[in-house]
């Protein structure tokens, strides 16, 4: 029977893959770039961009922005309460849908209210309450144990790394009373590369053989992947530490 070291020790060199093989998804698109005027890369891209005629044309019909922007408004802040849609895929598809200038405006003000409603929620939790929150997620706990005046930089760093549990950040961040001018600012600091990035990739959808549609996924890879590997092993020092 494995011990309970053995099996963080195998989850953490798990996670440590996963973000070396984002890496290598970052490295592919990289290699992508220099062969994306290949002929036969050419040949294909024409017929894909043939059969995606018809929907672009579609989307670029859609007149009803005010809809538009609730909707997707509505969507972040109901992400605040039930996990639903990923962020990216918000971004991407207001990227889509939506005016460049349009789009980065809706994204900023969807991550204001969704990161608000939990930091609010938060404030009206016990100390009780809170040390039970951390203890849900061992990883969570690790990451803010130590020192109180880190906090601000734990708070850009949980926000960059992509799949953190936003909303139990959110949560720890209210009941800690942190400041909430502060506590919005260093938020949108970190979510600001992946949400341009996604924003990006979903404005130059239609056209994924594009240098501007694939610079986007390449940063966001890398910054997946180097962070990955950077909070895992944080952690990993942490509760060796423990």
């Amino acid at each position: 029977m494995r011990t309970e070291a053995q099996k963080l020790k195998r989850r953490h060199k798990l996670i440590n893959l996963i973000g070396v093989l984002v890496l290598a998804a970052a490295g592919v698109l990289i290699g992508l770039l220099f062969f994306i005027n290949s002929p036969p890369l050419q040949a294909g891209y024409a017929a894909y961009q043939h059969r995606v005629e018809d929907l672009e044309e579609y989307v670029l019909t859609l007149r009803n922005i005010w809809l538009i922007l609730l909707a997707v408004l509505a969507l972040y802040t109901l992400k605040s309460v039930v996990p639903i849609f990923p962020i990216p895929m918000m971004c991407v598809i207001t990227g889509l849908v939506l005016p460049m200038y349009m789009s980065f405006a809706v994204n900023i003000l969807g991550l204001v209210l969704l990161v608000s409603v939990k930091y609010w929620w938060g404030r009206r939790l016990s100390g009780g309450r809170v040390k039970r929150l951390l203890s849900l997620n061992r990883d969570v706990r690790t990451f803010f144990e130590g020192d109180s005046k880190s906090k601000p930089w734990l708070l850009f760093v949980s926000r960059a790394v992509p799949n953190f549990p936003i909303n139990t950040v959110s949560q720890i961040y209210g009941a800690m009373g942190f400041d909430y001018a502060d506590y919005v600012l260093i938020s949108l600091l970190g979510f600001c590369p992946k949400l341009i990035s996604y924003t990006l990739a979903g404005y130059h959808m239609f056209r994924p053989l594009s240098v501007p549609f694939l610079i986007p996924l390449i940063l966001i890879f890398t910054l997946s992947g180097v962070s990955i590997i950077g909070i895992n092993t944080m952690i990993a020092r942490r509760q060796k530490e423990v």
